[in-house]
């Protein structure tokens, strides 16, 4: 016998998991959907023959003061921690570190342990859903192999935008909305060497016309704390989103070559890695968000969140999940006082 409203959550990043939280902490009942094989979405690591590498984002900042307390709990218990490389711009003419006193942070041992300690603690099904129809009062979800799953009293779309659009499909408004939303690809690139680099530093923006726009990021991700890089040095290169628009169809291993290729040039390094994969991220960046933290339907129980609200920034996805989940606690009768201070913990 259920104790409260059953709600379902389509996408396991940092937007889902905070929305999750603060409506199971709300009493509802939170059911977490996500087509990959873990949660994360761009917070994801890939590990492969006890290598590890943080391929999505890099790091996150904190200005919004809930987020700002739950650091300081996370940081205390060794889950999140402040990452002090020397991090700079990379151009023509060499690296140049940055005068910057705002801190980063990072998942310990990984990013993807963000995720999880933001989270509800609810079990993520990896099920990609296509569809949300109404079954009288209430709400179900469906997969592509035309599986149902509910009925639900509410149901969240925690997606990148261009994929929370058909998801929306039964509320024309709120799609509509989702689509003005862009987005701007970006592939990334793994590598690793038996040696180190030496090349003074552990991140660099890289300046377009030092790789023609191939590369905008790199990282020494086995620096990042608590790594452990079992031998090797791990990087992380991300590339420009014009490059990666204009590469978007090309198979991961022809990509992998061309970035690798920048990266030597860019380094000046030609020490040949021992493990170089690619992934491509298809929205990573947001780079006309909707300009609210959420979109709630007026007359149903389906809202979305995502970074894409807000920006592009981890915070973002954070701040836009927590308060979507207050409001649809708020809609479900739960206590608003309870969900919102739970938003705030």
């Amino acid at each position: 016998m259920r104790n409260g409203p059953l709600v379902a959550v389509i996408g396991g990043g940092i937007a889902g998991q905070s929305a999750a939280a603060v409506l199971a902490a709300a009493g509802a009942l939170v059911t977490v959907f996500d087509k990959a094989r873990g949660a994360g979405g761009r917070l994801s690591t890939r590990r492969d023959a006890g290598l590890q590498w943080d391929h999505g984002a890099q790091y996150f900042t904190v200005r919004d003061p809930a987020l700002k307390a739950r650091v300081a709990q996370l940081s205390a218990n060794g889950t999140i921690a402040s990452w002090n490389g020397v991090i700079g711009t990379l151009g023509p003419n060499g690296f140049v570190p940055e005068d910057r006193t705002e801190p980063r942070f990072v998942g310990h041992p990984r990013m993807s342990a963000l995720v999880g300690a933001l989270g509800s603690g609810a079990t993520v099904y990896g099920v990609e859903l296509r569809e949300i129809a109404p079954r009288g009062p209430r709400l179900t979800v469906t997969d592509r192999q035309g599986e149902h799953f509910g009925p639900y009293d509410a149901v969240v779309v925690a997606t990148p935008a261009p994929q929370a659009v058909p998801l929306l499909a039964l509320e024309p408004a709120l799609a509509a909305a989702v689509a003005e939303v862009e987005t701007a690809p970006c592939w990334a690139l793994m590598l690793a060497f038996d040696k180190p680099l030496d090349l003074g530093f552990d991140g660099a923006f890289v300046a377009p016309e030092t790789t023609g726009g191939t590369l905008a990021w790199i990282a020494r991700d086995s620096a990042k704390p608590g790594r452990d890089p079992a031998g090797a040095e791990t990087w992380v290169a991300h590339a420009g989103p014009d490059w990666s628009r204009t590469h978007l169809e090309d198979p991961p291993e022809v990509v992998a070559a061309l970035m690798t290729a920048a990266f030597v040039a860019a380094t000046d390094r030609s020490m040949p890695p021992i493990a170089a994969f690619a992934h491509r991220w298809r929205h990573a960046m947001t780079t006309r968000p909707l300009g609210r933290p959420f979109i709630l339907d007026p007359r149903r129980p389906i809202g979305a969140c995502g970074d894409w609200c807000l920006g592009a920034r981890i915070e973002g996805a954070f701040v836009s999940g927590r308060a979507l989940g207050a409001a649809m606690a708020a809609r479900l009768g739960l206590s608003p006082d309870q969900a919102s201070s739970s938003a705030s913990q």
